[in-house]
């Protein structure tokens, strides 16, 4: 299994090791939700378990929907990234009324 599943598949559970049962026994659901599984990844994780004699039935696809939490999720992930790399990320100054600004007007 290629070095990108395998690392996520440890994070998943906390551990260097696992065995194919184990992988099989989280389920389809719970792979596709995992975090650095994309749907190549899934692919490949989901050909791993068939080679070793276990076929998990892919669940259907949800609708992709994006939720206020997902989307928190996603800012405070972009957040952590850009500190990392030096940035300074300051918290949005509230906004006074701005309707109108921005557009120009000319006399007739």
């Amino acid at each position: 299994m290629p070095t990108l599943q395998r690392n996520a598949l440890r994070k998943i559970f906390g551990r260097a090791e696992f065995s194919p049962e184990e992988v099989a026994a989280l389920g389809h659901r719970r792979l596709q939700q995992a975090e650095g599984i994309g749907s190549k990844g899934l692919t490949t994780i989901l050909a791993w378990l068939q080679a070793h004699g276990h076929a998990l039935d892919q669940a259907p696809t949800p609708p992709a929907r994006e939720t206020p939490r997902k989307r928190c999720q996603d800012v405070e992930q972009a957040i952590r990234l850009l500190r990392r790399h030096g940035y300074t990320v300051y918290k949005p100054q509230p906004q006074e009324n701005t309707e109108g600004q921005g557009r120009s007007r000319t006399a007739p």
